[in-house]
């Protein structure tokens, strides 16, 4: 009565057990509820201190950038500054095509530093200076004031035709721009320009009797304009310039440029107000202040001149200079006053570089016209391309407010229909005087982090991959751990029936059998079921002790080659009582052409593994109508042998095919199923399949299972 006690107290231990983890076992949904907020729990935090990292850093990298900006636009202002003082400092008679070199006294005139061709300035897109004086009469250093002198100071053909052409253009752009004034009654300058020789010759001036046929090497061909139309020329220049200094005019002139470029102006008056706002912010240098200097000036007053008569031919060059020679030149001594430069956009779409020159109480225009695309180009574009700036920035020049052009530049169709302007505002800076009016905006058009930004998000998104993976990872450890207690507390259930009724029945057949309650004829039945349930309580034991040696990596085998005749063999005695027992029939098939093939396999292990197969046939298929089970060797592929033990029952869905093999893994609920077993049958199968260097795999059959091991075959 001890043992019963013991076995009682031992099963009333493990369904407390059982019932203690039923209540306290998660669910996998409230596991996943827990890690869940386990996770957010971090993360949140987390991201939180990322993103304010990175939100310093990349402030801290804009405020770098915005330096570089503004850097670049100071850069860019000094150059130009540079090039308005070294063109400013340029002598009043520079604007002239021949000054007065060295001693005055020694009479030696030489062409101005203005009359090279191709022409060179400091001024980034040059097209040619000019002179206008107070009678509005445009002069170009580029020629002197007729081919004779050409002639005379080395100028070919083909030189005087190019020169002819660049001044007519200049010309031409302050015409259009009515800066000069051109009256019907006075001969066109391009008449003058490209004309003979015999329309440049003009009387000298007071003091000498008038000839005809003489030809003016320098002075003005149009001072025979009538001294009624002077007044009307000065006041049409003076309008004329006045007018580009008019902020109104500029606006508007800078608006039709911009729709020249392809902006539409109602596009950008949704941009006014961002650029109001960059002006307010903008950077404007500080330089010293530009004022009037005064300076005296050397200019020939009396030309050269020659009669037809002494030069037969006016082309030849040595004859010209011989003639020449002899000629007196007068030498006079003015004062000039000097204005600063002042910087001006043309209707035409050009620049205007000009200054007042005042000589003697009359006022002078002197000034360069610019290429408006190639100023930006030479002076802007190039320091911006060479900059880091230009990989993610774009960089807006406005006139007066108004959008001229942009770096890098969008195609038209793109400019017509959306705004030209993108991104954040990184800086703006303002030139100084003389270029007041042009500003350099910089728009951020894609932000890159820094070595620091990337750095944050480099640790960022190791963070987060940490957190997701180690979350994960967590979660199937604890999930498996909660699933490894659940097939634990199912095992103990299962192990406490299964002990159980062998233990109960043998005790109870052992004390009929003590007590002589029966006769002979039963004692042999009652015999049999005790040797069968102690057979049935030995493959128990056995199963347990070898899935804990799995467990413990401490299995042993003895491997050796043995026939499939002599293994079928074996076989056939060991789970001959084993079915009949159950009441089942079995078919036992071996191919002839195998019969004599070896594997090498541990028998006593294979001898287990195909008993844990018969006994699971046997409980999966004890309500079937086919009680029969097939045991089979045939060949395989790959030289393989292939034993197979199939039964008749209720068979394995696809789902849990692979789940079969888990250590304590049993199909349906342990409380509610009807057969019988641990869980540790097909678990242990498997090992020692794997042990023995073989495979075992379930297949669905029309009815039933089958479960294929597959051994390699020893060659001979």
């Amino acid at each position: 009565m001890s043992i019963k006690r013991f076995i009682n107290n031992q099963l009333s231990a493990f369904n407390f057990s059982r019932n203690s983890l039923s209540k306290n076992r998660l669910s996998k949904r409230r596991l996943s509820f827990l890690f869940t907020l386990f996770f957010l729990a971090l993360a949140i935090p987390s991201a939180i201190i990322s993103y304010i990292a990175y939100e310093k850093l990349r402030w801290e990298t804009f405020h770098q950038y915005q330096q570089s900006a503004q850097s670049l636009g100071l850069e860019i202002n000094n150059a130009l500054n540079q090039a308005v003082i070294k063109e400013e400092i340029r002598s009043d008679t520079d604007y002239s095509f021949l000054i007065v070199e060295g001693d005055p006294n020694a009479k030696f005139l030489q062409r101005s530093i203005l009359s090279r061709y191709p022409v060179e300035s400091e001024f980034p897109g040059i097209i040619g200076y000019f002179q206008i004086d107070s009678n509005g009469v445009f002069s170009s250093p580029l020629m002197p004031k007729n081919s004779m002198q050409g002639n005379i100071y080395g100028l070919t053909s083909e030189d005087k035709l190019l020169r002819k052409q660049l001044a007519f253009n200049i010309h031409n752009i302050l015409t259009q721009n009515q800066l000069v004034s051109n009256p019907s009654n006075v001969t066109s300058y391009k008449s003058t320009l490209i004309s003979s020789d015999e329309e440049d010759k003009e009387e000298i001036a007071e003091g000498e009797t008038k000839q005809q046929n003489k030809i003016m090497v320098t002075g003005s061909h149009l001072k025979r304009v009538a001294d009624a139309k002077k007044d009307k020329l000065k006041g049409n220049v003076s309008f004329g310039f006045s007018q580009l200094e008019s902020s109104d005019e500029q606006r508007k002139i800078s608006q039709d440029v911009g729709r020249q470029q392809g902006y539409d102006i109602q596009l950008l008056g949704k941009k006014d107000k961002a650029f109001k706002l960059s002006e307010k912010k903008s950077n404007k240098p500080t330089l010293p202040k530009r004022s009037k200097r005064r300076e005296q000036n050397y200019i020939p007053q009396r030309a050269l001149t020659l009669q037809t008569e002494d030069i037969p031919n006016e082309h030849d060059n040595d004859k010209v200079l011989e003639v020449l020679s002899d000629r007196p030149v007068s030498i006079n001594l003015f004062q000039s006053e000097l204005e600063p430069f002042r910087f001006s956009l043309l209707k035409s779409g050009h620049f205007v570089a000009y200054r007042q020159v005042w000589r003697d109480g009359n006022r002078l225009i002197q000034g360069a016209i610019l290429s408006v695309d190639e100023f930006f180009e030479q002076a802007i574009k190039m320091q911006f391309e060479r900059s880091p700036l230009s990989t993610f920035t774009q960089l807006s020049i406005t006139y007066g407010n108004n959008l001229l052009t942009s770096y890098p530049k969008q195609p038209m169709s793109y400019r017509s229909r959306n705004e030209p302007v993108n991104g954040e505002l990184l800086s703006s800076t303002n030139l100084s005087e003389p270029f007041g009016q042009l500003s350099l905006v910089f728009h951020i058009t894609q932000m890159p982090n820094g070595e620091g930004g990337q750095f944050i998000l480099q640790i960022a998104s190791l963070l987060v991959l940490a957190l997701v993976f180690g979350t994960f990872a967590l979660f199937r450890l604890t999930y498996r751990q909660s699933q490894l207690a659940q097939q634990h507390q199912d095992f103990i259930s299962s192990v406490s029936h299964e002990l159980k009724t062998p233990i109960t029945s043998i005790k109870m057949y052992g004390e009929i059998l003590k007590q002589g309650w029966v006769d002979e004829a039963k004692k042999e039945e009652y015999y049999d079921f005790i040797y069968s349930e102690s057979e049935r309580l030995s493959r128990l034991i056995t199963n347990i002790l070898q899935i804990s040696k799995v467990s413990r990596n401490s299995l042993s085998l003895e491997i050796k080659a043995i026939t499939v005749n002599e293994l079928a063999n074996v076989i056939d005695s060991k789970i001959d009582s084993q079915i009949k027992q159950s009441d089942f029939k079995y078919n036992l098939t071996v191919e002839p052409s195998i019969k004599n093939k070896k594997i090498n396999i541990d028998t006593d292990a294979f001898i287990q593994i195909i008993i844990n197969l018969v006994d699971n046939a046997i409980k999966y298929s004890s309500n079937s109508s086919q009680q029969q089970i097939d045991i089979a060797f045939s060949a395989f592929s790959n030289n393989k042998i292939a034993i197979s033990v199939r039964d008749y029952g209720i068979g394995i869905a696809k789902s849990e095919a692979d789940k079969v093999f888990e250590l304590f893994y049993r199909i349906g609920n342990e409380l509610t199923r009807e057969s019988k077993g641990t869980g540790i049958g097909l678990a242990l199968v498997k090992e020692l399949t794997l042990a023995m260097n073989g495979d075992i795999k379930v297949v669905n059959r029309n009815k039933g299972a089958e479960f294929k091991l597959s051994f390699a075959e020893l060659k001979n």
